[in-house]
């Protein structure tokens, strides 16, 4: 079930049960993705996962001429489809990961942005590596799952070198090996460059 919510003189489509996570994105961290972007600076291209109900996309989408955007869980990706109708955006309702497989989600019933990757289920599971995208800023937001999408990602950021964001610092050790620099605490995320 569903409701909608005021947020910066805008509906949102949003999980009734979740407060949460609404609690998180427009009242203790609603300026992470404006705060990244001032630090990396003008973007052409900018990689999401863990969409969720589009609140960070909507900002992206302000700043960026494209904004790929991946978010698996089928309530959220409705919610996301209903709240971002801006033509810059592309959704894809789809896990990030290390390889291309199907994958079952741990859904929080009260946190609609905890929603976790788990072993087996029906869930597609993609590597971004195999959308030839040109990214400027990728931004991780998956519940821990942020080392596997990274794997499936090595090719494109060797490539493209984009700035990157993770929650929680998850799978910072491989972006270290890749010549990456922890640059600054943003919310729960830090950002590297």
């Amino acid at each position: 079930m569903n409701e909608i919510r005021l947020y910066n003189d805008r509906e949102w489509l949003w999980p009734s049960a979740d407060y949460h996570c609404w609690k998180h994105l427009t009242e203790q961290h609603p300026t992470v993705p404006d705060d990244i972007l001032k630090l990396v600076g003008e973007v052409d291209t900018v990689v999401q996962a863990g969409g969720n109900c589009g609140l960070y996309t909507a900002v992206y989408a302000k700043h960026a001429k494209h904004v790929i955007t991946f978010e698996p869980e089928p309530n959220n990706f409705h919610c996301l489809k209903e709240n971002v109708k801006e033509k810059n955006v592309t959704m894809y309702e789809v896990a990030l990961g290390d390889r291309s497989c199907s994958v079952g989600l741990k859904i929080d019933p009260i946190n609609s942005g905890a929603t976790r990757i788990i072993n087996e289920g029906t869930i597609p599971q993609v590597k971004l590596d195999d959308y030839n995208l040109k990214p400027d800023l990728i931004h991780l937001d998956i519940e821990g799952y942020e080392q596997y999408a990274l794997l499936g990602m090595l090719n494109t950021i060797e490539t493209y070198h984009p700035a990157i964001a993770l929650e929680n610092g998850n799978g910072e050790a491989m972006l270290f090996n890749l010549g990456y620099k922890k640059h600054k605490q943003i919310g729960l995320d830090w950002l590297y460059l």
